[in-house]
C-alpha cells in the first residue's frame, strides 16, 4: 500500500517538476537595446540602470510586489523625491508626463515603448500614497 501511494506520489509531481523547468524566464532587460527593466514593490522603484541612450527605450515593468502598481515616466528638473503631490488624490503631479502603463497586477509584467529625448526623467507608481511611501527613481538620458 505505502509502495503504491509513493509512486502515485511521484506520478503526480514528475509533470509539475517538468513544467516548472520549462516555465518561460522572467524577462530580462538589455540596456544595450535600450531596454530597462523596471521591478515594482512595496515602496521601491529599481531600474536595471538608471542612465540609457537617447532613442528607442523599452520599459520591462514587472510588479514584483503584493499589490497593483503603475509605472509613469516624467521629463522634469526636480529630483526623484521632490515632485509635488496633489492634497487631494494623493497623487503626483505628472506635469512634464512622457507615458506610462495603467495599474499592473501582482506577479504580471507590461512594456512601455518611448522615444526619450536627452534630459533628465523621474520615473513613478503614482497609486495614491505609493510615491510618497518611495516609489520613485531618477533615470537619466545621455
Amino acid at each position: 500500500m505505502l509502495a503504491s501511494m509513493a509512486r502515485i506520489f511521484v506520478g503526480a509531481l514528475v509533470p509539475l517538476l517538468v513544467a516548472a523547468a520549462c516555465a518561460a524566464p522572467p524577462p530580462e532587460a538589455d540596456i544595450t537595446k535600450g531596454q530597462i527593466r523596471a521591478d515594482l514593490k512595496e515602496s521601491a522603484i529599481a531600474l536595471t540602470s538608471t542612465t540609457v541612450r537617447p532613442g528607442q527605450v523599452t520599459f520591462i515593468a514587472r510588479n514584483i510586489g503584493t499589490i497593483a502598481h503603475d509605472l509613469i515616466v516624467i521629463k522634469t528638473d526636480l529630483a526623484a523625491d521632490k515632485i509635488p503631490v496633489d492634497g487631494q488624490t494623493q497623487k503626483a503631479k505628472t506635469d512634464g508626463r512622457v507615458d506610462g502603463v495603467e495599474e499592473i497586477p501582482p506577479g504580471q509584467s507590461r512594456n512601455l515603448r518611448i522615444d526619450l529625448p536627452a534630459g533628465h526623467y523621474v520615473v513613478i507608481c503614482n497609486v495614491p500614497t505609493h510615491y510618497q511611501l518611495g516609489m520613485h527613481t531618477e533615470l537619466n538620458v545621455q
